[in-house]
């Protein structure tokens, strides 16, 4: 097992040494057995470290502890480890905790695919419409499709939204049943190159389309002798098909014990610094950024540090900013900076609004109003608390609404008399 993120995890101090390695034997067996005391989400991050002991009994006790524990999805959260939520959806089947577990943004991509893969005709409808689940996660329509129980209609509404975003991944000829789900068609436009399911005999490799064939890449492995990188691509692909890859339901088949596997970012874009980036740096960061996909970025505005953050919320796309700002990382000195930031939309304006705890500060609601994306009907509201000064230099800013800087101007009017 690869070094384990016990903060993370949300491990306390005492329990680690119960859980770690190198831990006496009987030590370990109490805590996965659950003896220990320990907070529902504690228990969760305990068991998952456990899964992976490599004394079988400690391994057989964590995972018996999971399969019963009551009302495990008290413990979860927002910030729960995704690896928590890969062994929970592993080992536990049920349609409410799948739900659960699919709402939580850390969820991987291999989770996501197995609840998908398993889902009832309800919750691939709910996956359907969670146009940020596929965007981070593409490759979930894969599994609706292999699913029997997803609705034709719901299936439909997943390809679409995905080919309108240009990130649509390619799908089996067939459906599971030996239909062709409408919508889905191989060659419908804007969907990259399909394949047939991986069912033997091995169909043909498809003919390469724009996005995949790059003859240079193609001659230089040639005279290299090495395997052709479109074959290996599509190779790749198939993968996809194989869901029983994924694990049987009920087994940790397929589990693995990496707690790094799900960090799809360098540290230069996650993790926080007291200093100030250098210019350079930051030129760096921002082109990374521009290569992502909008998926990449919304997975980003939730995991990324503070420079991130202050790119990803400029970003084009409106479930990048809104995403930045539903993460829970965002500080009231950078709610502040975003709220006098004239580059941002007005959807992203309005989501900072509705912030309780921001809209308490003075100089934030200040800087909302003055701000000509804030929308009048927010601002107008935020007038009659400003003091004379403020109203003074609202009433003079030639940016924001005529009727918001009228108000300011009678305002001043009236508490200066």
């Amino acid at each position: 097992m690869t070094d384990i993120p016990w903060d993370k995890l949300g491990i306390p101090a005492p329990l680690r040494d119960a859980c770690a390695p190198d831990a006496p034997l009987p030590l370990r067996t109490a805590a996965a057995r659950g003896a220990l005391p320990a907070t529902t989400d504690a228990l969760l991050g305990a068991l998952t470290v456990l899964l992976g002991d490599p004394e079988e009994s400690v391994r057989d006790a964590a995972t018996a502890t999971l399969r019963g524990l009551p009302n495990p999805a008290e413990g979860l959260s927002q910030r729960t480890h995704a690896k928590v939520l890969e062994a929970l959806a592993q080992l536990r089947t049920e349609p409410a905790l799948d739900e659960r577990i699919l709402l939580i943004r850390n969820t991987n991509d291999r989770t996501a695919a197995m609840i998908a893969r398993r889902a009832g005709a309800a919750m691939c409808g709910m996956i359907a419409d969670n146009h940020e689940r596929l965007l981070m996660t593409p490759d979930v329509v894969v599994a609706l499709h292999q699913n029997p129980a997803c609705p034709d209609v719901a299936l439909e509404r997943a390809v679409s939204f995905l080919r309108m975003n240009d990130c649509l991944p390619p799908l089996p000829a067939t459906r599971a049943g030996g239909g062709v789900a409408e919508g889905v068609s191989p060659s419908a436009p804007g969907s990259r190159t399909a394949v047939t399911a991986v069912t033997p005999p091995a169909p043909a490799p498809p003919a390469p389309s724009g996005d995949d064939f790059d003859l240079d890449a193609e001659i230089e492995a040639a005279l290299a002798g090495l395997p052709s990188p479109m074959l290996a691509r599509q190779q790749a692909r198939t993968v996809l098909f194989d869901l029983d890859s994924l694990g049987r339901p009920g087994t940790l088949e397929g589990f693995a014990f990496d707690f790094r596997e799900d960090m799809d970012f360098g540290s230069d874009l996650t993790e926080e610094s007291a200093e100030e980036t250098p210019p350079e740096k930051k030129l760096t960061l921002e082109q990374k950024i521009r290569e992502m996909t909008v998926g990449q970025k919304i997975k980003l505005a939730y995991l990324g540090n503070k420079d991130s953050r202050a790119l990803l919320i400029r970003d084009r796309s409106k479930q990048v900013p809104l995403a930045v700002l539903k993460s829970g990382r965002v500080t009231e000195n950078e709610a502040l900076s975003f709220a006098a930031n004239r580059s941002l939309s007005t959807d992203v304006i309005r989501e900072l609004s509705n912030n309780r705890e921001w809209m308490r500060n003075r100089a934030f609601q200040v800087a909302l109003a003055n701000n000509p994306k804030c929308p009048p009907g927010i601002s107008l509201g935020l007038v009659p608390h400003m003091s004379p000064k403020e109203l003074a230099a609202l009433a003079r800013n030639k940016n924001v609404s005529t009727t918001v800087s009228a108000l300011a101007a009678k305002l001043l009017r009236t508490k200066g008399k």
